[in-house]
């Protein structure tokens, strides 16, 4: 698998200056810190995950070659960082197994618009997405968050993830369909699904 940054064979391996260093860091700075805020539990935690994140960046320079995806090194080290926050912090728990999904149907043009369009759902859910979203699992959340807010594609993620472009498929896909699951409730008191065993329909949908 291809790693990033890769270093090439026969040549001694260019590295970055502390300029170039903040001068990258600052181009991405506020996509990571994003990235880190949608990721990690605890949103007390947010800042120093972040700062530890650039530290260890910093002491890692030497190993980063100049010229190379700087970007997906940074997103792999901000991940990490990320995985041991959230292991650290004690994981609250629903059994959302217990929500039928057959009480509950999505409406076409909403369910087309949240695959066509992942962030714009992101922030139309804002605090309820973001507290269903810290019940996926670590991979299945990175994933998500990499396609959505960093724009990656599915072979970067693998990249930064270092795992193989169909098991990023499948962390997606099960992600998917666990966070209709979780946000079932919440949607349905906002009116953007429909009760199926009432028949009640959404405020938008009702005639004046």
């Amino acid at each position: 698998m291809q790693r990033y940054p890769q270093r090439h064979a026969g040549r001694p391996m260019a590295k970055l200056t502390d300029d170039e260093f903040v001068a990258l860091l600052d181009r991405y700075r506020a996509e990571l810190f994003r990235y880190v805020a949608r990721n990690v539990w605890n949103d007390s935690v947010i800042e120093d995950v972040f700062s530890s994140a650039v530290l260890a960046a910093y002491k890692q320079l030497d190993k980063f070659e100049a010229g190379t995806n700087f970007r997906a090194w940074m997103y792999r080290i901000v991940t990490n960082k990320c995985y041991v926050a959230n292991r650290e912090f004690k994981r609250m728990s629903i059994d959302i197994e217990s929500v039928d999904e057959s009480h509950f149907a999505v409406q076409p043009e909403l369910e087309r618009r949240m695959l066509d369009d992942p962030e714009w759902f992101l922030e139309a859910c804002s605090d309820e997405l973001h507290r269903a979203m810290r019940q996926l699992s670590t991979n299945e959340r990175s994933c998500f968050l990499l396609l959505t807010i960093a724009k990656c594609s599915y072979k970067e993620i693998a990249g930064i993830l270092e795992i193989p472009v169909g098991t990023v498929m499948t962390h997606l896909a099960r992600g998917r369909k666990r966070m209709r699951r979780l946000l079932a409730e919440y949607a349905q008191a906002g009116g953007i699904i429909k009760n199926v065993k009432s028949g009640v329909k959404p405020a938008c949908q009702r005639s004046a």
